[in-house]
């Protein structure tokens, strides 16, 4: 299975995609959340280029939003870096890790419909081959609320090593797949 996280500039499908993280897991492993970020494919993205060459939108209120986030999720997303790449390389990455992991049939999951639509749309921009079929998309925060009884899409994690205080920073995009996925494997249901 895959996780899947994406950081954008709106909620619109030709948003800004600022970076994405995707873990590739199964469930019978029981990794480690250390286990879960080390695995991580990440890519943080050129969002000039994306504006100039795909006419890609940025909406005010994500700006705000982002601006009341920690430093080290803007620092992961938001703010330029030497590490940003172009749109079609850092979906060319994504396009050949996925490969390499040889699962095209397991699901892929994600929180609610946002990562999936803007990852088509970019990739439609970019004339590159869909990486992950429609049909395998699920909502993370389904199958969390259905497996322990929640009704928010959040549920304490049952594992000695993992304290989220300490170990999560959320809006970065490894951290949020990393928990997501702990979530489902030790997700403790609440009575």
């Amino acid at each position: 299975m895959f996780m899947f996280d994406v950081e954008t500039l709106g909620t619109e499908s030709n948003s800004v995609l600022l970076s994405l993280a995707c873990i590739h897991f199964t469930h019978s492993t029981f990794p480690t959340y250390q286990e879960l970020k080390d695995s991580a494919f990440f890519v943080k993205f050129d969002a000039r280029e994306q504006i100039e060459k795909y006419n890609r939108r940025i909406e005010k209120a994500a700006l705000k939003w982002w601006e009341r986030q920690c430093t080290n999720a803007q620092k992961w997303s938001l703010r330029p870096s030497e590490i940003d790449v172009s749109l079609h390389d850092g979906l060319s990455s994504l396009s050949a890790w996925v490969s390499e992991k040889n699962d095209t049939k397991s699901f892929v999951w994600a929180r609610g419909t946002l990562d999936q639509i803007v990852l088509q749309s970019c990739e439609k921009a970019c004339q590159i081959d869909t990486i992950f079929d429609y049909n395998r998309w699920r909502d993370v925060r389904t199958a969390i609320d259905i497996f322990t009884n929640s009704t928010n899409g959040y549920c304490d994690v049952e594992h000695p090593d993992f304290l989220y205080e300490r170990d999560v920073t959320k809006h970065n995009p490894i951290d949020d797949c990393a928990f997501d996925v702990m979530m489902l494997i030790y997700g403790k249901e609440k009575t």
